[in-house]
């Protein structure tokens, strides 16, 4: 067959078939990727969902009592799905569950490096200063706080009459929370903050940003509250999290991802946090923050 002669007809016919095909199934890829992306950025927006558990000491400080609290992590307000009015709508809804204190987890902000514009303080202290607790409001900074201003992350809380927790102590109660504040080294600064704490003679309760303490505390310290992890935010079939699969980047321990943890007669109690932080999407994954009753046998 010379060249630039016409292929029989069948073979054109295979031919453009094949090609259709081949588009047609691109098309459909494309569409479902898209649809995924859309629905990512549109889980961000969700009004938190709202997780409750009981947590029981057997201590006779808490005998005949009981204390709700609300964990709430990872704001990161200034993002597209964490603006002024969305925090205001979660502000409402934390205040609905009239909770006895609220605990807030930190990475308040957005922001990567200090001077980041994607950290707008500016937009936090309004709507949390509509947060009220008979026994107060009380916070720890987070990575995200301690790399770009945590002198204004902290600042703009003080203006909003929230106590920031900097490796120090508050009662809750007949409970005492310790704060445990992000930046490194923790080892170092624990045994002075658990002497003080032993000290009081209540039980305890850690407040840290992400879960990074739990082979430093004590056996006698029973619960552990955290956010940072997101709840993986991106969760896949298959796929663990806690590990940036490109960089290797470590992000925290996978076993400690979500939720309720018993580990070593000790509660970890994780946060997925009510923002979406830097990377804008939610897969598998939606905000929440917990209502936590704390009560005695």
């Amino acid at each position: 067959m010379a060249l630039g002669t016409p292929l029989p007809a069948p073979w054109r016919i295979v031919v453009q078939a094949g090609s259709l095909g081949l588009a047609h199934g691109f098309c459909i890829v494309l569409g479902f990727a898209l649809a995924v992306l859309a629905w990512g950025l549109w889980v961000p927006t969700w009004d938190p969902q709202v997780r409750e558990t009981t947590i029981t000491f057997d201590d006779p400080a808490l005998r005949g009592r009981s204390l709700n609290v609300a964990l709430v992590s990872d704001i990161h307000v200034g993002n597209h799905g964490m603006t002024a009015a969305r925090l205001d709508r979660v502000v409402d809804q934390i205040m609905a569950r009239r909770p006895d204190a609220i605990l807030l987890a930190g990475d308040f902000v957005n922001g990567e490096y200090p001077g980041d514009p994607a950290m707008r303080v500016d937009l936090l202290a309004a709507p949390l200063a509509r947060l009220h607790a008979p026994l107060g409001v009380f916070a720890v900074l987070g990575n995200h706080d301690r790399i770009t201003d945590p002198a204004a992350v902290q600042a703009a809380l003080t203006r909003a009459g929230v106590t920031v927790l900097v490796d120090q102590l508050a009662a809750l109660g007949p409970i005492t929370l310790i704060g445990v504040d992000d930046a490194l080294p923790k080892r170092a600064r624990l045994p002075i903050l658990m002497a003080q704490a032993h000290a009081t003679g209540r039980p305890l309760v850690v407040m840290e940003h992400a879960p990074s303490l739990l082979r430093l505390l004590a056996p006698d310290v029973p619960v552990i509250l955290a956010g940072h992890t997101h709840c993986g935010q991106v969760r896949l079939p298959g796929w663990t999290g806690g590990r940036n699969p490109i960089t290797g980047t470590t992000y925290y321990n996978p076993r400690f991802r979500c939720g309720l943890v018993r580990w070593r007669n000790r509660i970890v109690l994780v946060s997925g946090g009510v923002g979406s932080g830097s990377f804008p999407l939610r897969i598998g994954t939606r905000p929440d923050f917990w209502m936590i009753r704390f009560t005695g046998r």
